[in-house]
């Protein structure tokens, strides 16, 4: 079964009648304000921001592939209460909210795009997690040195602990309790981050000597205590997936179903508003994962090839269809829900490097839900 939906775009430049904020409404106007329709709304990403295409086949060629440290492309996806966040690669954050612009036909979904300026296009996003009771998104970037000209491997940024974050306006700098273990004059250097699945999370860190680099492996409690040293192989372990019996048990249920009648059958990534971050979950890691999306009634999961299903709370059976078709070499990297909206990311890819990427908005059929 074929999705048929999607957008038509209102431009926050209108008229106030079109796109405004409602009196006592705190949040700024968007980019633009989507509404679903009949046909797939294309968003590619620019030097500016995502720009909208007239289909997806306009995206073809039209972007050099590049290694994907390097390149724009959404990286991670966030849910939070009704809304979703995105971390692009090299550029900062896509928002995207429920928008009441006046008139009930002027609503739908606000889309708000947040510039991390020229400091993010020389770092790559590594992780993307909400931290603290009010769920601030944190993104860490790195430097990837086998990327790094000569020239620049020596800049002073180097040695910071680059996390971020964000508010509808502005990108921030973020510091982080445990890096008070690091101090800036001894030149540490955090290469990577994550969260484990047993609730803490992990970081590498080294610096340059004499001879060798030196590298550390550490595991915090969630930023609430000092950073504790750790071995390789604990840190390694920490980039196993989780059981799925680990997970919320209605989406276990479902993750169960979906895996049985998919041909996907044992693993998956998942974001959910009910998540601090991203969380893969398997049932056998040898398998390849799909992608979904889990608000606490439902599970929407696709492939990389658009394959998508649906599964809600007390299904006993998967409802099918398929995204709109991609190009020849293009995939689907992440999905993302609001009401009946969803938003999946998409990429042209060849081996490790990325062409053209961006983000495509449609709405679920009546038929797929309920």
């Amino acid at each position: 079964m074929v999705v048929l939906l999607s957008c038509l775009l209102f431009s926050c430049t209108r008229d106030k009648d079109t796109v405004g904020v409602q009196r006592g409404e705190s949040k700024p106007r968007p980019l633009a304000v989507l509404q679903a329709g009949k046909y797939p709304l294309w968003f590619q990403f620019a030097d500016d921001g995502p720009v909208l295409i007239d289909t997806i086949e306009d995206a073809c060629l039209s972007a050099a592939f590049i290694p994907w440290p390097l390149a724009r492309h959404i990286s991670f996806i966030l849910a939070r209460d009704d809304d979703l966040m995105m971390t692009v690669n090299r550029d900062g954050f896509i928002y995207l909210s429920p928008w009441q612009g006046g008139k009930a036909e002027n609503d739908g979904i606000g889309l708000y795009r947040i510039s991390g300026g020229d400091y993010w296009r020389r770092y790559t996003t590594s992780a993307f997690f909400m931290v603290g009771e009010e769920r601030k998104p944190l993104a860490f970037l790195y430097r990837d040195n086998r990327f790094v000209d000569s020239d620049q491997s020596d800049q002073s940024d180097d040695s910071q602990m680059n996390f971020w974050t964000f508010d509808l306006q502005t990108a921030l700098p973020y510091k982080t309790p445990f890096q008070n273990a690091f101090p800036l004059e001894e030149r540490w250097v955090m290469a990577s981050f994550r969260n484990g699945p047993d609730g803490f999370v992990y970081f590498r860190v080294y610096r340059q000597t004499e001879t060798n680099p030196e590298i550390l492996m550490y595991k915090a409690d969630t930023f609430s205590s000092p950073p504790e040293q750790i071995s390789l192989g604990a840190f390694q372990n920490s980039a196993k997936p989780e059981q799925v019996s680990a997970a919320p048990e209605a989406l276990g249920e479902m993750l169960g179903i979906v895996f049985r009648e998919s041909g996907y059958q044992g693993a998956a990534n998942v974001v959910s508003p009910e998540f601090q971050y991203a969380r893969s979950f398997a049932s056998d890691t040898d398998s390849s994962a799909i992608t979904g999306f889990y608000s606490g009634t439902f599970f929407l999961a696709i492939t990389p090839n658009g394959e998508a299903f649906y599964i809600e709370k007390g299904d006993t059976s998967v409802r099918r269809f398929s995204l709109p078709a991609l190009p020849e070499d293009f995939v689907y990297t992440g999905i993302g829900v609001i009401a009946d909206t969803v938003f999946a990311s998409w990429e042209e890819q060849e081996g490790y490097s990325i062409g053209a990427a961006g983000f495509m908005v449609v709405k679920l059929d009546s038929s797929i839900v309920r």
